[in-house]
């Protein structure tokens, strides 16, 4: 192998160390303890109390149209 190789293996070396070593470092720093689903909580409260808040708004039509027919019949 020439100069040239050897010269290109050296210089390849630091870059896969950092290539490698930096998203092992923050994996390390930072672990995971556990997923985080706090905005899949908020979404799914937030969609289940408008949902709520349709059938309550439709029941109460249904109930004012149920009024309306009885004292029209």
């Amino acid at each position: 192998m020439s100069a040239v190789v050897w010269a290109n293996i050296l210089l390849t070396l630091p870059f896969l160390v950092i290539f490698i070593g930096i998203p092992l470092w923050m994996t390390f720093k930072r672990p995971q303890t556990g997923p985080d689903h706090t905005g899949a909580r908020a979404y799914l409260r937030s969609r289940t109390a408008f949902a709520q808040a349709l059938t309550r708004r439709q029941a109460a039509r249904a109930r004012t149209a149920a009024g309306v027919r009885s004292d029209a019949a």
